[in-house]
């Protein structure tokens, strides 16, 4: 016989002749069976497992088998395993009473017949297999009532829950059945529609919602309708009014029939703000075509006269004038070439704002770029004794496709400002490749200078249109605030970001990064 846990048997003798006779004789049975010499082994082996018989030779010498017995019953989880013991035939009325006395289940008499012992076992086992059968079957009980309990408490709680949600909600709560019979609404319908409990209850959902029905002969809900999503839609009120709402339906089978619950919440403050802020669009729209139209043509209105002072300016200062002259016409060109370039600040920072400047992406040389932004500065450089120098990261290839127009104009702001504040020492800037992955290339521009640095606390202001880290800056310095603004817009228009590191050492840091392909 198969069981589906071992059957565990102890037995205990101090000979090993006599425990390899039971062990033949129980062979050809599917038993665990467990050895023990002594009444302390078999002690140990009950705390250990759990047997369904014990079979116990009387004589043996130090601690008796009717010790063992006693302890064996003593103990909760033990007290209960049947025990046979085995005995000599001269001391059996001794035995038999004492035995029976501490609570021997039976009595065997050497020598035994196999086949009777070997029937008794089997009764035995029978009795454990059963009673463990019980024993499980209880467990399953105790834990399926457990269950049913948790989940019974959990119904409970769900229920209370969905009634405070229901009761307590702004937003209507309305169930019908498939042929659009109400069938149970929330407080909030009663507010939101002006009706009473019994105007609703066994009305059709067509009082209130009726672009929900397919046609008027015979009541079933439009498929999209049923898309597990909010629709605008615009209900009835009891008084013939609507509003704008916002319903969301879903269906479930609860006994063999069809239930529908819908959700309807009244969105007519959300409407009216989205009716404003288009209105307010519009308005902000057509202030921004007004504002690009008058930058369009005042780029041309502004840069034209000034392209001409600038101009006449050079041809006046090579026109043989005295020294003093000279100064004057000078001062002229200095000041037009500065105010030009505010004007052209401007211009390029309202078309950022405004989303109108594009890219132009044409095969540009990475070391043609940096000379040439280099050779920008070579005159007041060399008035102050500045350092120059740049680093190309050999990995990087030769051209790459990019706006060099926009990227060139980055990089003379950023170089621009190190050498302006930059008193004594060096301007370095290093260009490395970050990584590459298809045709997409990253690249990375560091601009770093020995100058009078940004204060911790003042780096929040950078990168901000119209802002000067301090207003002494502009009056030594000049500028209008506007040249970080743009690099930051620029720079992002071409898939990268600006920042600047502080670090221990003195003067400024600026990082950028660009996207690019490889021509």
């Amino acid at each position: 016989m198969e069981y589906d846990y071992p059957i565990n048997i102890l037995l205990v003798d101090d000979r090993p002749e006599n425990l390899m006779d039971l062990e033949a004789m129980l062979a050809e049975e599917q038993y665990h069976l467990v050895r023990a010499f002594s009444g302390e082994e078999a002690l140990r082996c009950i705390l250990k497992d759990e047997f369904a018989l014990i079979v116990l030779d009387v004589d043996m010498p130090g601690m008796d088998s009717f010790e063992t017995a006693k302890l064996i019953k003593l103990r909760e989880q033990s007290k209960s395993i049947p025990i046979i013991f085995i005995t000599a035939k001269d001391r059996e009325m001794e035995h038999l009473f004492t035995g029976y006395s501490i609570g021997a289940i039976d009595y065997v008499v050497k020598p035994f017949i196999p086949l009777l012992l070997r029937s008794k076992i089997h009764g035995f086992v029978s009795m454990y297999v059963t009673s463990k059968k019980l024993q499980i079957q209880t467990e399953l009980l105790h834990q399926r009532s457990h269950e049913l309990e948790k989940t019974n408490k959990a119904l409970m709680r769900s229920e209370a829950q969905a009634r405070i949600i229901g009761e307590t909600s702004m937003d209507t709560m309305v169930t019908f059945n498939n042929k659009g019979m109400i069938l149970n609404l929330n407080p909030a319908a009663f507010r939101m529609f002006g009706f009473h409990e019994d105007e609703l209850i066994g009305q059709s959902i067509n009082k209130l919602l009726p672009m929900i029905c397919e046609s008027d002969d015979s009541f079933k809900v439009q498929e999209h309708y049923l898309v597990h999503k909010l629709i605008d839609v615009e209900p009835f009120r009891k008084d013939g009014t609507t509003f704008y709402g916002a319903i969301q339906i879903g269906k479930a089978i609860i006994d063999k029939k069809q239930i529908f619950a819908c959700t309807i919440s009244d969105i007519t403050e959300r409407k009216k703000a989205e009716q404003e802020m288009l209105k307010a669009k519009e308005l902000a729209e057509q202030a921004t075509r007004v504002k690009s139209e008058f930058l369009a043509v005042m780029s041309h209105e502004i840069r034209t006269p000034m392209n001409g002072i600038i101009g006449m300016t050079g041809l006046l200062l090579d026109s043989g004038l005295n020294q003093e002259q000279m100064e004057y016409a000078e001062i002229v060109r200095k000041s037009s070439d500065a105010l030009l370039h505010v004007i052209n600040e401007i211009l390029d920072f309202s078309k950022l704002e405004s989303g109108k400047m594009e890219l132009e992406l044409i095969p540009l040389e990475l070391l043609s770029l940096i000379e040439e932004t280099f050779d920008l500065f070579i005159a007041i450089t060399r008035s102050k004794q500045l350092h120059m120098e740049y680093t190309i990261d050999p990995r990087l290839p030769a051209y790459i496709l990019s706006d060099v127009t926009r990227l060139r104009q980055v990089l003379i702001n950023l170089v621009g400002n190190a050498v302006k504040f930059t008193a004594t020492g060096s301007v370095h800037v290093y260009i490395n490749l970050i990584g590459q992955q298809d045709n997409q290339t990253e690249i990375e521009f560091i601009v770093k200078d020995t100058g009078i640095g940004i204060a911790s606390d003042q780096t929040i202001h950078l990168f901000k249109p119209f802002s000067q880290l301090d207003s002494s800056m502009s009056r030594i310095y000049g500028g209008t605030g506007l040249g970080l603004a743009i690099c930051k817009t620029l720079v992002e228009l071409m898939g990268g970001s600006i920042r600047n590191v502080q670090d221990m050492e003195i003067g400024a840091t600026f990082i950028f990064t660009i996207r690019t392909e490889v021509f």
